[in-house]
């Protein structure tokens, strides 16, 4: 029987050695380049598309925070300096994620909470400092020390303010463009 099906199956072709793929002609491997470096490239562009994006949406938040008068106010109820030094941490943060350089991020955000920190400290040792007990009962005195606790509570909430709104704005960056926590 088995002699009978092996008459009927047809003969089985040698195996022959594989036989490579004949190799693809300079133009089409050059086009082929070209295409790949092509699709490389827009990984750049659409990290800046999309950085482009999410800070214009936080730029029309402060323009209307301006439109308001609210933009100026802590920098001119602020004598200490502390909300301009956080601008300026906040900038050079933001320099840090369009360089994609994560850690000065992280670091950056972490300083800025303990600046706010810093200067509600500061803002209270202002107005502790203004207030003692050897002013006398007039009406100038009474004055001087509602300025001392206004300006006291000023660089105290405007700077704790700044950096929260620098904190927030760092880490929407950083966890929207690169997954990565502030």
């Amino acid at each position: 029987m088995f002699a009978v099906l092996a008459k009927l199956r047809p003969a089985a072709a040698k195996p022959e050695a594989a036989t490579p793929a004949p190799a693809a002609p300079a133009p089409v491997r050059e086009q082929q380049l070209r295409l790949l470096r092509a699709f490389a490239a827009p990984a750049g562009s659409a990290f800046v598309a999309r950085f482009t994006v999410l800070n214009l949406v936080g730029l029309a938040l402060v323009l209307a925070g301006w439109a308001e008068g609210l933009l100026y106010r802590p920098y001119a109820a602020d004598r200490s300096g502390m909300c301009w030094l956080i601008t300026v941490l906040f900038g050079w943060g933001l320099v840090a994620v369009l360089r994609r350089d994560w850690q000065t991020v992280r670091w950056a955000g972490n300083a800025l909470v303990y600046l706010g920190m810093v200067g509600t400290v500061l803002g209270l040792i202002i107005t502790v400092g203004e207030l003692s007990a050897d002013k006398g009962q007039s009406f100038d005195d009474f004055k001087q020390v509602v300025t001392a606790i206004y300006v006291g509570s000023a660089t105290a909430l405007y700077t704790n303010l700044l950096a929260c709104v620098g904190y927030l704005w760092l880490g929407t960056n950083a966890h929207l463009l690169a997954r990565q926590e502030v």
